[in-house]
């Protein structure tokens, strides 16, 4: 009976400790692009509720928003207007590589807001819709789209002297709170799903000891791993012992005497894949403290003293 209890005792703790990692915050960093014509501009009021509205409704959903005005100030960016997604891109992959962490974010979402008034014999009807793409920031893959419009049009007067554009402004901006909160729904749900996917990967990697390889996990990664001065019987029983347990894949890029130079994809971080590295080599027979071990942005380096 005592066991039967501690059986069931040890599965409730073990089942609240998956639902509890399943739980941990995502963080996503998230950036309007107006290069677009047809866009709302960055430095519009509608732009600026949106946003706002679209942040609240993400933390509410467990989501770390990374705030943009935090990375230009910390980093000495500047969002200006007219900035294309390319750019928005290269920026937020520059924020990765600092050592701060507090700017540091796996993914990022790039959207864009389009107001559009249809002409009607009588009035003018005011819509508004968002669209954009969900980014793996590490690398630089588009891993989910949305489009997402207001689910109310709002009447304008025919005559355009009856509602300006600080009318039309002021009136999108009104239906852009709702619209955010519905993108913030539809995101909070895409965001969920992108990390369970790569969650799901990370169940199938085994571990360092043993296992089997990663699969095809959304949140991949590709680093490059460097052997130098290091022997080649234990760089190709490390790298054999990599293949078996940790990586999806390596590939050799560079090799001559005193220098190997292979490609890694894995769903593993970088510090996570370096904490591997040395427990095969420990497992191996090799003394790590006669390694030096360094390791920055998408770059792994072990050198023989």
């Amino acid at each position: 009976m005592f066991r039967f209890i501690m059986l069931i005792a040890s599965t409730i703790v073990a089942l609240g400790s998956q639902s509890f990692a399943h739980e941990a915050p995502i963080r996503v960093v998230v950036l309007g692009e107006d290069s677009d014509r047809n866009a709302v501009s960055r430095s519009s009021e509608i732009y600026t509720r949106v946003v706002a509205e679209l942040q609240q409704s993400l933390i509410r959903e467990n989501i770390t928003v990374i705030d943009e005005d935090m990375i230009a100030v910390k980093l000495g960016f500047s969002y200006n207007t007219d900035r294309t997604k390319q750019e928005l891109i290269q920026t937020l992959s520059i924020a990765n590589e600092t050592t701060d962490a507090t700017v540091r974010s796996r993914l990022g979402v790039i959207f864009a807001i389009f107001p559009n008034i249809q002409e009607m014999s009588m009035t003018r009807k005011l819509t508004v819709r968002v669209r954009g793409q969900i980014y793996d920031l590490k690398s630089l893959r588009a891993l989910s789209s949305f489009e997402v419009s207001a689910p109310e049009t709002v009447t304008l007067p025919k005559k355009a002297s009856m509602c300006n554009d600080m009318c039309v402004v002021e009136k999108a901006g009104e239906v852009s709170r709702e619209l955010a909160r519905e993108l913030g729904a539809v995101l909070s749900q895409k965001l969920h799903i992108v990390i369970e996917d790569s969650a799901y990967a990370g169940d199938m990697t085994g571990s360092a000891s043993g296992g089997v390889a990663a699969g095809d996990g959304v949140l991949e990664s590709v680093y490059t791993l460097e052997f130098n001065l290091m022997k080649n019987s234990d760089v190709l029983r490390a790298v054999r012992a990599l293949e078996a347990s940790v990586v999806r894949e390596i590939e050799l890029l560079k090799s001559n005497n005193t220098q190997r130079v292979y490609s890694v994809t894995t769903n593993k971080d970088l510090g996570d894949l370096e904490e591997r590295i040395m427990m095969l080599l420990l497992d191996l027979g090799v003394d790590i403290d006669r390694l030096r071990f360094s390791s920055f942005g998408t770059k792994l380096s072990i050198e023989a003293l």
